[in-house]
This record gives C-alpha cells, sequence and structure tokens, in this order.
C-alpha cells in the first residue's frame, strides 16, 4: 500500500461526518448559487456561441465521464457491501429509521455519502460540456441535475435515515452510465457499447421504483408511531423528485425503444 493511498485509507477509517455536516447546514446557499450559474450558462451561454464554431471537447468529454465512473466505482465499494450487511442483519427498518450518526454517518461510509453529496455541484459540468460542444440539451438532463443538487443538500442537511439508499443506487447507476457515456465519447467502442443504451435506461427506472418505494415506505414507518429520522418535507420533495423523474425517463424509454421501433417496423 503506497503512502499516499494509506494516509487515505486512514482518513477514512477515523472520519468523523459531524464536521461536514454542519458546513451543509451552515451553507444552504452554495447549492443555490451553484444552480443559478448553472442555468444562466445553459440558458443564455448557446446564444452566445450560435454563430461560432463548438468546441472539440470529445476526448475531454470522454475523460471527465470516466472520472466519474471511477468515483462512482469506488463510492459503490464503500456504500453498496455496508447496506446490503445492514439490511440483512438488522432489517430494512433499521436503515429506513436509524439516525445516520448510528450507522453510517462515521468512517469510510460516511465519507463517501458525504462526497455523493458535494459531487453533485461538479456533475453539473456534464450540460456544460454539452453546451460547449453545441449539443442538444434535453429538459431531463438540467432539469435532472438542478432538483438532485437541491434534494441531496437538503437530505443531507436534514439528517435522514434513508440517505445512504439513496446515495448508493446512485453510485452504482452512474457506475454503469458514466462508463458508458466514456466508451461512447471513443468512435472505436461506440458501435459496441450502444447496444447497452436500453439498460441503463431500465436501471434508472428501476432506481425510481426503489426510491419511492423506500420514500413512501419509511413516511409510512413514521406515520404507524416508530421512531424513524425522516423529514416530512424532504419525503415529500423526495417522493415528488422520484416519481417525476419515473415519468421523465418513461417517457424516454418509450420514444428510444418503443416508438422507435414500432416506426422502423411499420416502414
Amino acid at each position: 500500500m503506497t503512502p499516499y493511498w494509506s494516509r487515505f485509507a486512514e482518513f477514512e477509517r477515523s472520519y468523523d461526518g459531524l464536521a461536514w455536516l454542519e458546513f451543509c447546514r451552515n451553507h444552504a446557499e452554495i447549492p443555490v448559487f451553484a444552480i443559478t450559474l448553472y442555468l444562466v450558462f445553459v440558458f443564455y451561454v448557446p446564444g452566445f456561441l450560435e454563430h461560432r464554431e463548438a468546441l472539440r471537447l470529445k476526448h475531454a468529454f470522454a475523460a471527465w465521464n470516466a472520472a466519474l465512473a471511477i468515483f462512482s466505482c469506488i463510492g459503490t465499494t464503500r456504500t453498496a457491501p455496508y447496506l446490503y450487511d445492514a439490511v440483512t442483519t438488522k432489517g430494512l427498518d433499521y436503515t429506513l429509521c436509524t439516525h445516520p450518526k448510528r450507522w453510517f454517518m462515521d468512517g469510510p461510509v460516511g465519507l463517501w455519502m458525504a462526497l455523493f453529496i458535494y459531487s453533485k455541484i461538479p456533475e453539473l459540468l456534464d450540460t456544460c460540456f454539452l453546451v460547449l460542444q453545441k449539443k442538444r440539451v434535453l429538459f431531463l438532463g438540467w432539469f435532472h441535475h438542478t432538483t438532485v443538487l437541491l434534494y441531496c443538500w437538503h437530505a443531507f442537511h436534514n439528517a435522514i435515515a434513508t440517505g445512504l439508499w439513496f446515495a448508493t443506487m446512485n453510485y452504482c447507476v452512474h457506475s454503469v452510465m458514466y462508463a458508458y457515456f466514456g466508451c461512447m465519447g471513443i468512435a472505436s467502442l461506440r458501435p459496441r457499447v450502444k447496444k447497452f443504451a436500453i439498460y441503463i435506461t431500465l436501471l434508472q427506472l428501476l432506481q425510481m421504483v426503489v426510491g419511492i418505494f423506500v420514500t413512501v415506505r419509511a413516511v409510512l414507518y413514521q406515520a404507524g408511531g416508530l421512531d424513524c429520522r425522516v423529514n416530512k418535507t424532504n419525503s415529500v420533495l423526495g417522493l415528488a423528485m422520484y416519481s417525476s423523474y419515473f415519468l421523465l425517463f418513461g417517457k424516454l424509454f418509450f420514444e428510444n425503444y418503443v416508438l422507435k421501433r414500432s416506426k422502423a417496423k411499420a416502414a
């Protein structure tokens, strides 16, 4: 083990999540400023670039996606086994209701939970790359990035018990999704990986279904009188967010893989 990795591993083991949680609580303006700048960029920079050549960022974009894929893979290795172990040994209600400080706020899983929250800011660059290359930006894209950042910051701010579920699912899906985008940026790999797009969309739809289930189940536990560490406002926001994503990804799936195939067969 290299000295640098040894130091990082020690930092993971000794990580105390309270300091980063307090920082999040004391700086609610950060996601607001980030999203404001992001939306200004998304809606006004295309006009500025209208009579200019698109920037050649294909290789940089592929490298960016590869970096996010690696980051998400590491995050998955830190969160998924921990969540699985908690569900199988302590039960679903434990993972939906127990205060994060008691089970996932500290140590390696706590660090990667915090990194997940803060990673939503640099992930805004996904859309910026598209804008600078004068590519089409879907409503789903910018809506997803803005709402995820706001929701995640609010959830982390309130230390909700279901947070590890959302982070783990997102890490898992992003591991595959960003690896796919990275490969699509390489001409020789594009024909080989393009066929997997449908499975990524299905995986995203599954993520939304589980997100809705987890949110509703935690609310029902709390309504039933259990001491469940969830925030009512955050639960409403989470349900609205996951439901809207399910509809938008469902629409994307229908248009890309049902409607197009029907038209192709008819032709």
